[in-house]
């Protein structure tokens, strides 16, 4: 009936697993759940293999790190069942019944269960840029979700029927972080298969450090101008609405040109422990005017 799918790369994913598990057989339903980890390091790989010796998991380490899309498109060659749940390794789950919801709604084509980032900051005060994006930008309510349900799916908490994923698959061009879901979500779109939300948040426990997440934020941003989207599904994405009216502004030019004098002034601002969601916001906006000006 369903197969739950884990990537996995450099987290400690036991405690997800003993979750599920336990559920599992709660519900005494046909359900597997895999784990493939790519290329952790040894630290990490050694915590999760221990998860393998449970006859409920299926574990698969690879030799080669093959990047976020190719990994969740390599599960349909483990899944036996017709229903697929993918869970972001860095996630725990609502123990209220997580399996049980996406049960009830198992009708649905696509359907995401959304995320949560905990109400408390984190310790540690290096993190809270991450943090503070994740409640302000992804912890979207269940109405929000509703009325933009394509530009609202992320691939951290899913399930999609496989016959659709084989037919759209994650695009394999993107090997590092950030805005595959985005392409599969307007794929599907185009494809006109609905994305179904309910309420049924993971939380967000892998926190980056503000460097990191500032890396991995440029990272995404030059994923962002590779995405294969129809001119009207670019309204959709912030970002693109802001550099398309700096462009109508015809103040891209000038931007362009001091945004040298402002990058690391910037940067160290949302490195601190006192980020600014603002800053972040302008921060992204010109490193996406440098990337398409080839700065």
């Amino acid at each position: 009936m369903i197969s739950i799918c884990i990537p996995i790369f450099n987290y400690d994913v036991r405690q997800l697993v003993d979750e599920l598990i336990i559920e599992k057989k709660n519900l005494n339903k046909s359900i597997e759940i895999i784990c493939i980890d790519d290329c952790s390091s040894t630290n990490f790989l050694k915590k999760n293999r221990s998860i393998g010796k449970n006859k409920d998991v299926q574990f698969i380490s690879l030799n080669k790190n093959i990047g976020r899309s190719k990994i969740r498109n390599l599960f349909l060659q483990h899944a036996k069942y017709e229903n697929l749940i993918y869970i972001d390794c860095d996630c725990t789950i609502n123990k209220n019944g997580f399996i049980s919801n996406y049960l009830k709604n198992i009708n649905h084509e696509v359907i995401y269960g959304g995320r949560k980032h905990h109400d408390n900051q984190p310790k540690d005060k290096l993190k809270i840029l991450r943090w503070k994006y994740g409640r302000k930008k992804e912890d979207l309510d269940l109405i929000t979700r509703r009325n933009s349900p394509y530009i609202s799916f992320r691939s951290n908490n899913f399930l999609i029927k496989k016959n659709i994923l084989e037919k759209i698959r994650f695009n394999e061009q993107f090997l590092n972080y950030g805005h595959e879901d985005t392409q599969l979500a307007f794929d599907l779109k185009e494809n006109k298969i609905n994305i179904f939300h309910i309420d049924n948040p993971v939380f967000h426990e892998g926190l980056e450090n503000n460097k990191d997440f500032l890396n991995k934020t440029e990272i995404g941003i030059k994923n962002l101008t590779q995405l294969k989207l129809e001119y009207k599904d670019h309204n959709e994405v912030k970002l693109w609405v802001y550099y398309k009216r700096i462009n109508r502004l015809k103040i891209d030019k000038l931007l362009l040109k001091i945004s040298h004098l402002f990058m690391s002034l910037l940067r160290k601002q949302l490195e601190s422990k006192y980020p600014s969601l603002i800053i972040f916001d302008i921060y992204k906006l010109l490193i996406l005017l440098r990337i398409k000006n080839n700065v």
